[in-house]
């Protein structure tokens, strides 16, 4: 697709000066006349958007400053002075636009007008809180039910933007000091110049967040700039189903609503043990942030784990209409007061919420990813609150709760009140890459899961050990095979597998750490193999993988082995950190029962 360039567009009336710019000078000759404008006159030749956009600001500059005597001469002496400090050396003149519009931009412009109260309506409510590319906003526009040809929608564009309505900016643009980066997620390194096919300049690319659609110096990047409509509280409280909580839920319940209610507080902390329930405690404060009007956001790193949530809400909140948003799928509902999402979905969202809450927030991609906590922190207004809830927070957030410097709540025990199984540390030789035995260890953990009706989950730290492995498996369990399987992320099957190993269909899964949270299975026992990776076994992932472990009330306990060619110092500590969970659960239960 050829790149499109835009006009500088110079405005007069009753001697104010406005500055913009335009794809097509003609299609503003019709808002121009309708506004009353006296006079129009554009640049005779186009800039590439990010250039465009410098000039228009530098004009504008020098039209609010007021300066004696500034005339269209001087702007365009500004305008000649800004192309070449950015290396576009030709000239050019202002010129009068007129009102000879052609036959097909008279269509266009007509076709805008009818269009316009229509769009009109509905920009606000699918570009509020979000800044989108114009295929972005036509796809948003058409699960609405809307379909524009992109020419109608350049235009009812085009009159939102002149009327100050809609911000047109490049999705790639330069700073105060001169430097690309990217308006989407921020990205100033990671810009890489290429030379596309119909463009006569080099054009920069975001490599950084290309995965959600490439952005240039000469994408457009729409948002919406007018005044924010209120959100009404609805007429009556959105219902909230929840099941029957325990003490200690009902505790950190109370601590999250005294949070909610203080307008001094911005974050908190919610740490609860794998298991605890820890996503039911944050549905009544969504429930009292809905019913006052207040948008709220509910987001998780993965989208295996946003659609398992989303159920859990439909269930929960019966009736609610909320927004759903993960990668390859779409569920909007304009204006909607509560979207749940992957957190890479934030990307495109400016300022909007007034509750944020991160469920999993220690989990891969989010953990130690500073583009995405950038819009974590982004996306909430400045009076906007943040609930994290993990049950593995690392070093600085624990140190942030003890300082004081968060507000924090933990749940301790899970809900039906019993220890975390406890891990045992196994040191064994394991197959090398060239090697195709079965360890056994392993071999005993599958004839125990057989013998017993239970489920067992191996986990290993790579696609190709998971896929080799269980090749092997199958070869040496011929009998067993068919009940054998293995999943990753890049699994097209991946969720007919879970689905599969959840109805007992499947009962041996090999994995990767995909499987490390968000996902309930009865009857469980786990076993990680190479557990000593620390690149890949962190001491929260091996805490998290453990954690899938003695979760339903009628299994609270269940096997968990951590297996490899060393013991190493991770695997003991947190093997540890669950001992030490489970001693202040027996203290907090103890302590409950006296009360």
């Amino acid at each position: 697709m050829l790149p499109v360039t835009y006009y500088p567009i110079i405005f007069q009336k009753n001697g104010e000066w406005t500055v913009n710019l335009t794809p097509d000078p003609a299609l503003v000759w019709w808002w121009a006349k309708k506004n009353e404008y006296n006079r129009v006159w554009s640049w005779d030749r186009p800039f590439p958007l990010w250039l465009a956009e410098r000039i228009r600001e530098k004009i504008a500059l020098h039209v609010q400053n007021g300066k004696a005597g500034f005339s269209l001469r001087r702007l365009g002496r500004v305008l000649r002075k800004t192309s070449r400090d950015h290396g576009w050396l030709e000239e050019g003149a202002w010129v009068p636009v007129r009102g000879q519009v052609t036959e097909p931009i008279r269509l266009v412009a007509a076709s805008a007008e009818e269009n316009t109260i229509l769009l009109g309506a509905l920009l606000p409510k699918v570009l509020l809180g979000r800044a989108l590319t114009p295929q972005e906003l036509r796809r948003a526009l058409e699960r609405t039910g809307v379909r524009v040809a992109p020419y109608v929608l350049t235009a009812a564009l085009q009159e939102l933007i002149l009327s100050g309505k809609v911000e047109l900016v490049a999705a790639v643009g330069l700073d105060r000091w001169d430097r690309f980066y990217c308006r989407r997620c921020g990205e100033r390194e990671r810009i890489f110049t290429e030379r596309l096919t119909g463009s006569p300049q080099p054009t920069r690319i975001c490599s950084a967040c290309r995965e959600l659609g490439a952005l240039t110096d000469q994408t457009p990047l729409y948002h919406w700039r007018d005044k924010q409509p209120g959100s009404e509280p609805p007429l009556t409280p959105p219902a909230l189903i929840l099941p029957t909580l325990t003490r200690w839920q009902e505790r950190a319940v109370s601590e999250i609503m005294a949070f909610w209610s203080n307008p001094e507080a911005r974050t908190m902390l919610v740490w609860a043990v794998c298991g605890a329930g820890k996503t039911e405690v944050v549905f009544p404060v969504i429930r009292a942030a809905l019913a006052q009007g207040k948008r709220v956001l509910l987001t998780v790193p993965r989208r295996e784990i946003v659609r398992e949530l989303s159920e859990r809400i439909k269930k929960c909140f019966p009736g609610l209409r909320f927004s759903l948003l993960y990668g390859g799928h779409k569920e909007e509902v304009p204006a909607s007061l509560l979207v749940v999402a992957t957190t890479h979905q934030l990307l495109r969202f400016t300022s909007y919420f007034d509750l944020v809450i991160v469920d999993e927030a220690d989990a891969f991609p989010l953990y130690n990813n500073p583009m995405l906590n950038a819009a974590l922190d982004r996306v909430v207004i400045p009076t906007g609150k943040q609930i994290y809830l993990t049950a593995t927070p690392d070093r600085s957030w624990r140190r942030r709760a003890e300082r004081g410097a968060i507000e924090v709540t933990k749940i301790p025990l899970r809900h039906h009140g019993q220890p975390l199984p406890v891990p045992r540390l196994i040191h064994t030789a394991l197959p090398k890459r060239e090697d195709q035995f079965i360890p056994a260890v392993v071999r005993d953990f599958i004839y125990a899961r057989k013998a017993q009706g239970r489920k067992g989950l191996i986990f290993l730290p790579t696609v190709e050990t998971v896929e080799a492995f269980a090749a092997c498996l199958k070869k040496a369990f011929p009998s067993e095979a068919s009940y054998i399987s293995h999943i990753h992320a890049r699994d097209p099957l991946r969720r007919e597998k879970v689905e599969r190993f959840s109805s007992g269909t499947l009962w041996l899964l090999v994995t990767t750490t995909l499987l490390e949270r968000g996902l309930n299975f009865d009857r469980l026992d786990l076993m990680i193999l190479y557990a000593d990776q620390e690149a890949i076994f962190s001491v929260e992932t091996l805490i998290q993988i453990a954690g899938r472990v003695g979760r339903k009330a009628d299994d609270s306990g269940g096997e968990v082995y951590f297996v490899a060619d060393r013991i190493s110092p991770t695997m003991k500590v947190a093997r540890n950190a669950i001992r030490r969970m489970n001693q202040e659960g027996a203290k907090f239960r103890t302590k409950s029962n006296d009360c």
